[in-house]
């Protein structure tokens, strides 16, 4: 997958896509809905055309087959979401994934199967598949789940809560050399601080995407590329340029005097924290500490 995606501008481009990082949201929690959705009226019609079917002709069957053609075709933008995420998820959690697209493809492979059954008029055998692929679908939801709610895949990994609106004096202004950068801690929350070009920013240490240090990372043009899966975020405004990281930083507005550098949450060019917008940070729940810590990716 990664020689795919990774290989070209053009499969990167597409990567960023089939993340979500233009509508900074994932889109593989939407797509499935279609599949999900379509196989489910599938079912409905399915069992409404067994019990009404008279001298083998149903009201219903042809809204079945067309509900069953509709979550084939809606399931390959899904899986192709679904495989652009999973390139970058490491260890277990990388094992579930893989069960959990093994379950589906079964179950893309069943309704494929019914839905030409259907077209050559073996509706009996049709529906049957097509309802052993619903099953299979159910089990490889829950793996889903697992992989969301348990394992916190794809959650963002922001620093909560979120940090009192006040001014924090953080560091001497010699600690802070050109180019080198320093990450400090405000509130319990792990922030970096990177002077280049005559100006000070400063942002969330840890990615978004899975909590890589940032710190650690590689900075070109006002931009730093996490160490672990490769996302970059633009310093200047904290949003992601690059996934897989979909979620903005927290940024920092700073300020310099008397040898000292000070911060304030929020940065008024990322409208982030800005009054009349609300806080972001401020409006998402408290998730506690994101499951991986340390200075190692997870295994």
């Amino acid at each position: 997958m990664h020689k795919i995606f990774g290989s070209s501008a053009a499969g990167r481009q597409a990567k960023n896509i089939l993340n979500g990082v233009p509508m900074r949201h994932r889109i593989h929690p939407a797509m499935v809905i279609v599949p999900l959705g379509a196989w489910s009226t599938a079912a409905l019609l399915d069992v409404m055309d067994g019990v009404t079917a008279r001298d083998g002709r149903s009201e219903y069957r042809k809204a079945a087959d067309a509900a069953v053609a509709f979550g084939v075709a809606g399931a390959l933008p899904a899986v192709a979401a679904g495989l652009a995420d999973w390139t970058d998820v490491d260890g277990h959690p990388r094992r579930v994934g893989m069960a959990h697209a093994l379950l589906n493809s079964i179950a893309l492979s069943l309704y494929t199967s019914s839905l030409a059954l259907r077209l050559a008029g073996r509706r009996r055998t049709a529906r049957g598949i097509a309802g052993l692929g619903y099953a299979v679908v159910m089990v490889s939801g829950s793996l889903g789940g697992e992989m969301v709610f348990n394992l916190g895949v794809n959650v963002t990994h922001q620093p909560q809560p979120t940090i009192p609106d006040e001014s924090f004096d953080v560091l001497a202004s010699a600690d802070l050399p050109e180019g080198e950068p320093v990450v400090v801690d405000v509130q319990d929350t792990p922030v970096m601080l990177l002077r280049q070009g005559g100006e000070i920013f400063a942002v969330d240490a840890k990615c978004t995407h899975a909590g890589g240090p940032l710190n650690e990372g590689e900075f070109e043009n006002n931009t730093v590329q996490c160490p672990w899966h490769g996302s970059i975020f633009s310093l200047a405004d904290s949003h992601p340029v690059q996934g897989p990281a979909t979620v903005p930083l927290r940024t920092f507005t700073t300020t310099e005097a008397g040898g000292r550098v000070r911060l304030t949450p929020g940065n008024p060019r990322s409208g982030q924290y800005s009054k009349s917008r609300g806080r972001v940070a401020a409006a998402m729940p408290d998730a506690g500490r994101p499951p991986f810590q340390g200075d190692d990716p997870p295994l």
